[in-house]
């Protein structure tokens, strides 16, 4: 029998990426030269240009605040006038620009890096650390991603991948990989609770399993809160602090603001363990005052009364949740804790008292989700078990009806992969052609929701409006990403797109058309929306 070659489970992280493989009976996270487990996402460049990711670019974060890219994830799959994208660019010392298709796009020195490419990068890095680790050429693996990643954050993670020589052999989400560590090889039958509380992103999710059976059955999020928004709350109370003292508002200052984010990062961390911290950094506006130093002492309970709103959000998301699930808490054999951001003890103390009972943290909150993703890329490659895990979409998908209606297709929370069909009609009379305007959301108003692309289907058989029949197919592959087909049932005409890049497709509608005049599908039958 032929030895088996390794295969990665990468956890692909707003502030650490990690990786494992499995050996044996046994998973294995990757280390680099120096023993470290985790390397941060974060990228520079080095004089000649080239990428440099890791320790090496965070280390020189304050002395090259322009030039560093960080928590990039956040940014990826956005639209550049996003509300939440524009919230995170503020606490950014590097730019990002509008690339003109209203994407965002990061300024390094002379270079212009979409968020994908950063995330190329960091993978390209670990696969390298990963083969020197193995000393074998690599290329398979799992990714994780977000259990509340939309369509589009979804795909810009396969062409991260793609564009790093790696074969993604399934996108699965992270709390689900979280599960699969805690429960693969166990045997248990029993309801988990899964809350991942990262550096960029917070999803909460509720499995069963059953032996090797991991079922999801409801999950919840949200993209744009994390780790990150409890490190900002304590920058904004520093800066504020300084201002008092000094009349210096440093907030516009992106050095001293490097300097005011690494510092803040450090005594959330240090406050984790011990009760009062204090932050020390001289010569903070040199331009201004020599002499100015931030001096601000922080106590574990000013840093508690900072982020507790955070906290009870991600709370009310773990409720929402549950209901959705239908079930009740008491129902929950085991909760599971996930994410840096996990070992604040505030966190952990919300998390018992809302659940009724002590969290699980045996595993490493950094690690476990690499270390899923790691059974689940040894399973999938060399068939050697029984796994089986059943995900679901977080967000409802549908498209746009007359007078922006959103129409759902597929409700959030259904088991992927799936494929559902819905017969549409024409709004107007001898109406040859319709536009598919393809969205992704909780909201009644399409425009309200995520836009995800776009098409047009021709050749519909005139007639008046309402007799043409449209059929509109969604199917979602296992990692969650959506194709869309339209037909009309009279010619066979058909037209289908993968969902790529919105902007791009818009772009090349407009030039094409006048697309904006086409319009909508009418529905026979508008199902209604969930909450």
């Amino acid at each position: 029998m032929a030895e088996e070659r390794p295969v990665l489970g990468i956890d692909l992280g707003t502030s650490n990426t990690c990786v494992a493989f499995v050996e044996g009976d046994d998973v294995k996270v990757v280390t680099d030269e120096r023993g470290r487990r985790v390397t941060p996402s974060v990228m520079t460049l080095n004089n000649r240009g080239e990428a440099v990711v890791g320790h090496f670019a965070k280390a020189q974060q304050i002395t090259n605040p322009y030039g560093t890219l960080y928590s990039c994830k956040r940014l990826m799959g956005a639209t550049f006038d996003q509300p939440q994208l524009q919230n995170a660019l503020k606490y950014l010392t590097y730019d990002v620009e509008d690339d003109g298709n209203n994407l965002p796009i990061c300024c390094l020195k002379n270079l212009r890096v979409f968020p994908h490419e950063v995330s190329t990068q960091i993978l390209l890095k670990v696969k390298g650390l990963a083969e020197a680790y193995l000393q074998v050429p690599l290329r398979e693996a799992v990714i994780t991603v977000p259990a509340h990643f939309n369509d589009r954050q979804r795909k810009d993670t396969l062409k991260a991948a793609e564009n790093a020589g790696l074969e993604v052999l399934r996108l699965i989400n992270e709390p689900t990989a979280a599960a699969l560590a805690y429960g693969y090889g166990q045997g248990q039958k029993c309801t988990v609770a899964v809350y991942d509380f990262g550096g960029g992103t917070f999803d909460v999710s509720i499995l069963e399993i059953d032996g090797n059976v991991f079922e999801v059955i409801a999950t919840g999020g949200d993209s744009y809160l994390g780790g990150d928004d409890v490190n900002r709350r304590v920058v904004d109370h520093i800066v504020a602090e300084f201002q008092k003292e000094s009349g210096i508002d440093l907030s516009r200052d992106k050095m001293a603001m490097q300097r005011i984010m690494d510092a803040a990062e450090k005594a959330k961390i240090d406050l984790s363990q011990s009760p009062e911290t204090v932050i020390n950094l001289p010569r903070i506006a040199p331009n201004v005052d020599f002499n100015a130093h931030v001096y601000v002492k922080i106590s574990q309970q000013t840093l508690e009364s900072m982020a507790m709103d955070l906290v009870e959000q991600t709370l009310r998301m773990c409720t929402k949740t549950f209901r959705d699930a239908r079930v009740d808490i008491p129902d929950i054999d085991e909760v599971i804790l996930v994410g840096g951001q996990t070992r604040m003890p505030l966190v952990r103390e919300r998390v018992r008292q809302f659940f009724g009972r002590e969290p699980n943290d045996e595993l490493n909150p950094d690690e476990v989700v690499a270390i899923g993703a790691a059974i689940q890329a040894h399973t999938l490659l060399y068939e050697t078990s029984d796994v089986l895990l059943i995900d679901v979409t977080p967000l409802t998908l549908g498209i746009e009806s007359l007078g922006d209606l959103f129409a759902p297709v597929i409700m959030r929370n259904t088991k992927v992969p799936h494929r559902v069909s819905k017969i549409f009609t024409t709004s107007t009379d001898y109406q040859e052609q319709v536009r598919i305007k393809i969205f992704q959301g909780e909201n009644r108003a399409a425009s309200e929701n995520t836009p995800l692309g776009e098409f047009v289907l021709t050749g519909i058989r005139q007639a008046l409006r309402r007799e043409p029949r449209v059929e509109v197919s969604f199917r979602i592959d296992p990692n969650g990403v959506l194709h869309v087909s339209a037909m009309d049932l009279d010619t066979s005409e058909s037209q289908a797109i993968v969902i790529e890049n919105y902007a791009a497709q818009a772009k090349d509608l407009a030039e094409r058309q006048a697309y904006d005049d086409l319009p909508p599908v009418g529905g026979h039958e508008m199902p209604a929306m969930g909450e």
